[in-house]
């Protein structure tokens, strides 16, 4: 029995994990009617790659970007697409994201017994562990997010649904219904808060039912294990710059200074102090920065839709992409 969903994986330079990721969303107890694969202009021979899967497989959809989009402009891409297949609903995943088995199975059992609900997720893995930090509730005043606790997880809660306000694109799980009133993911976002502002317009109409015995492997380092002194490579300037302009969006005036002053206190003053006491005997001037020009391109952001930020310039680069280009699939 084929259900009715499909998946939308975005990748970039990561064959290996792309490869298991795969080989789980096909072994799926209820498997996938259409599988989408986003392949940011990867140069790993992810591309020949998918190209043979896809003779061998015909439920597969390969959109080739001739840049690279980001995770936000490959989702963009990919729920588009995924949207004009007709299935009941649609799951997004990184490429790595490694589902259980029967994730799916769980979710569309769920979906069948929570008709109130449009969108769902499972529980997110690292290392073993449960990673609390891609199920999150909002905090009002300042669109701050909350995780989850791992007491909603485990113990007597172990099978029991919960709600959340947030969910990841690392198995988050939406009604195909739903992205015509929402939107596509905000493309424009790069990396990181995409997921976030999605989600805030998918509450509109619902939240999140999390199901904790559906599992997903999430091969990566948890956001928690890192170094509490921890440096600032490019991606921050778009997690601080995307936040910035999901509050201007989404927020209240109230909203938009508590975010402002959470923001100064925990980014901005934080990397002064530390460059004044020579934290870890470095000078903390590239995170401040970034901070810096964050902070100016936010500012100079044009709302013109919402999800939809214009952003007029991207200042900060790294050896393959640049925030604000626009992506063409072939």
């Amino acid at each position: 029995m084929t259900g009715d969903y499909a998946v939308v994986v975005v990748t970039y330079n990561r064959l290996k994990l792309l490869k298991e990721c795969l080989g789980q969303i096909e072994d799926q107890t209820v498997p996938a009617r259409k599988i989408i694969v986003v392949n940011n202009a990867s140069t790993d021979g992810t591309t020949e790659y998918l190209r043979e899967h896809k003779e061998k497989d015909p439920r597969y959809g390969i959109i080739t970007c001739a840049e690279n989009t980001g995770g936000a402009g490959g989702f963009e891409r990919g729920v588009e697409a995924a949207g004009r297949e007709k299935t009941e609903c649609i799951l997004l995943i990184d490429d790595d994201a490694i589902l259980h088995s029967n994730y799916m199975e769980k979710i569309m059992d769920a979906r069948k017994c929570n008709p109130d609900y449009q969108a769902y997720a499972g529980a997110v893995m690292t290392d073993g562990e449960i990673d609390t930090a891609h199920r999150r509730n909002v905090i009002r005043p300042g669109l701050r997010t909350k995780k989850c606790s791992e007491n909603c997880y485990t113990g007597k809660n172990a099978e029991q649904p919960f709600a959340c306000d947030i969910a990841s694109f690392c198995g988050m799980v939406i009604d195909r219904a739903l992205v015509r009133k929402v939107g596509l993911p905000c493309g424009a976002y790069f990396i990181w808060h995409d997921d976030t502002e999605y989600s805030i317009r998918i509450n509109r109409y619902t939240r999140f039912l999390v199901i904790p015995t559906a599992r997903i492997d999430h091969k990566t380092t948890a956001y928690s294990k890192r170094h509490p002194h921890r440096r600032y490579d490019w991606r921050e300037y778009y997690g601080i710059r995307n936040r910035i302009t999901c509050v201007k969006m989404h927020g209240s005036v109230l909203d938009r200074v508590v975010n402002g002053i959470d923001m100064f206190c925990n980014i901005v003053f934080r990397n002064w102090l530390f460059g004044v006491i020579h934290m870890d005997d470095y000078d903390w001037k590239y995170e401040k920065y970034l901070v810096r020009e964050a902070y100016r391109d936010a500012r100079l952001a044009d709302v013109v839709w919402i999800g939809i930020p214009n952003f007029r310039r991207a200042r900060i680069r790294h050896t393959q992409t640049q925030a604000g280009l626009d992506s063409t699939c072939t």
